[in-house]
């Protein structure tokens, strides 16, 4: 299995094949059920198992893989940019309108003037 873990600065980088056991060990430590629910160990009522963090990586789940900072996660490296471009897919379409200044834009960045609609550009430029 293919894994990335999560940097500081939010990105994703491919966990090196050497050290893919030990970081799923790390998810095992992490990670437990409670509820019918993955959740930190803190929080749980028993750890998961190796097959249990198999299972979950594979379905897509981020795990926690360590320490108490919010981006000390792993995921499955394999299928995720299908996954992603997939969540694209389904998300609704972007509604773009033309303002009265004559740009368009999406729909929640138009802004009120006292001419009518504008971007966010131009009515910086016309409140100055």
């Amino acid at each position: 299995m293919k894994l990335q873990r999560q940097l500081s600065n939010g990105e994703w980088m491919r966990i090196e094949e050497t050290r893919v056991e030990e970081f799923l060990g790390m998810c095992e430590q992490e990670n437990g059920w409670s509820d019918d629910k993955i959740v930190p160990i803190f929080r749980a009522t028993r750890p998961l198992t190796r097959d249990e963090v198999l299972a979950a990586l594979a379905a897509g789940r981020k795990l926690r893989s360590g320490g108490q900072d919010w981006y000390d996660n792993c995921r499955c490296a394999e299928g995720c940019e299908a996954r992603l471009a997939a969540r694209r897919a389904t998300a609704p379409p972007v509604k773009l309108v033309k303002c009265s200044c004559g740009h368009t834009i999406p729909s929640g960045s138009v802004m009120s003037a006292s001419l009518g609609s504008s971007c966010p550009n131009c009515y910086d430029r016309l409140s100055m």
